[in-house]
């Protein structure tokens, strides 16, 4: 008997493991983009307009391509979607190698809606996978649920954090020349001499996508059936149910919609007017991350959705009175209250969704198009004022404080007791 509970343990502790490298792989991948943003401009001779398109493209992605990766996770399962978007990712890195390397910006965009695409099928499917995992399988509760998603959002963290620490030093090496000159070179030059090499380290990435999945292959990943569970909410008698019915699920989309488009413009702040402060900004939500996986547990998760959403309004309102050096470590602060936002958001949408958790989930996914949109309208009006701009970010912060403290509550249905209300 205890040699299967350790059994059990270790295959717990492996899908662990092998969703962790995932999530900080693709973490890596996409924040890599931005941060070889200049790079590629300068590579495809971008004016502002179209190098607009690189941050379009990877976020309208998530518009176009989410509802079909929901259906087709409920058609071939957990492990074969995810395999299915890692490959497809893979894809993308290859072509846009080929891409860059051939100075084909059309290709270009194509690859990186590859990739993107391939990261929108793992959205749906990975993070709704650890939400319901213990759940449906050992009846586990919510908070709990929250947590593993928490963790496994701390390594994408980590991946979003070592892409700009790394991204340099990686073309830097590549470069063939004596340690003498490299040091007396000016950053200007430096960006010249590493430009032609950008498209290198994608084809490195995936080299070691590849390998992954050749190991993810053989991981036995346990399927989950949610096509028999009846919804939790307690809602009048409808003919045919949609997902968009539950509100939890409807009003959760508008707050990844605010939280996404909220994280990404504050992160552009930082990145063009100190490149350095953004990986801070990335570091301080990947430990907020880890912090916030054990906090969780013993902490109401609408109410830290309230105080975390509360708290970024704080010093984003302090970093636009302020002003100067002190203003970027008041944006640098708030990735910090990031941190457990996106994870706590998906839980609570897909919460009580029942045999609607893949379309939910899909829905969820979809709105990370505000990554787009909002950043977008933030910088055009910070060309009038940032502090008009950042009013924009104050309203996202708001609506998702209200989500977690109001909005995200629904009724249940009484009778099942499995049902019956929890203390989130």
């Amino acid at each position: 008997m205890e040699n299967n509970s350790n059994s059990f343990k270790g295959k717990n502790l492996q899908i662990l493991i092998s969703f962790g490298v995932l999530f900080l792989m693709w973490g890596f991948i996409t924040n890599l983009n931005f941060v070889y943003k200049d790079y590629l401009a300068y590579i495809f001779n971008l004016n502002y307009s179209l190098s607009t398109l690189i941050n379009l493209t990877f976020f309208t992605t998530y518009l176009v391509v989410s509802l079909q990766a929901g259906n087709l996770i409920s058609k071939i399962g957990y492990k074969k979607g995810i395999m299915v978007g890692w490959v497809l990712s893979c894809l993308g890195c290859i072509t846009f190698f080929l891409a860059v390397y051939f100075r084909n910006f059309e290709c270009f965009l194509a690859a990186l809606f590859m990739q993107a695409a391939g990261i929108t099928i793992l959205q749906v499917g990975a993070n709704l996978y650890i939400v319901l995992w213990k759940n449906l399988l050992l009846k586990a509760n919510i908070k709990t649920a929250a947590s593993r998603l928490v963790l496994m959002q701390a390594f994408n963290s980590l991946g979003a954090f070592l892409a700009p620490i790394l991204a340099s030093p990686i073309l830097w090496m590549m470069i063939d020349l004596p340690s003498e000159t490299k040091n007396i070179i000016s950053s200007a030059d430096r960006f010249l001499i590493e430009a032609p090499y950008v498209h290198y380290p994608y084809l490195f990435v995936a080299i070691g996508m590849t390998m992954y999945a050749i190991y993810l292959f053989f991981v036995q990943i346990p399927q989950i059936d949610t096509s028999g569970v009846e919804p939790a909410n307690k809602m009048p008698q409808i003919r045919r149910r949609h997902v968009m019915h539950f509100p939890q699920l409807r009003l959760g989309a508008f707050a990844i919609f605010a939280y996404v488009g909220a994280e990404v413009a504050l992160g552009n702040y930082l990145t063009d007017f100190s490149k350095d402060t953004v990986s801070y900004y990335w570091g301080a939500a990947m430990v907020g991350r880890f912090v916030g996986s054990f906090l969780l547990q013993q902490t109401s998760l609408r109410k830290s959705v309230g105080i975390c959403a509360g708290m970024s309004i704080l010093l984003v309102v302090l970093s636009v009175i302020t002003g100067g050096t002190i203003s970027f470590w008041m944006i640098v602060a708030v990735g910090l209250f990031n941190s457990i936002l996106f994870p706590a958001i998906f839980t609570l949408g897909v919460n009580g969704l029942g045999k609607f958790s893949e379309d939910g989930s899909s829905v969820l996914i979809m709105s990370i198009v505000g990554g787009a949109i909002i950043p977008f309208n933030v910088i055009n009006f910070s060309y009038v004022s940032y502090k008009i701009a950042f009013l924009i970010v104050i309203v996202c912060y708001f609506y998702i404080a209200l989500y977690g403290l109001k909005l995200s509550r629904f009724e249940r249905i009484e009778e099942k007791e499995e049902l019956q209300p929890q203390k989130i």
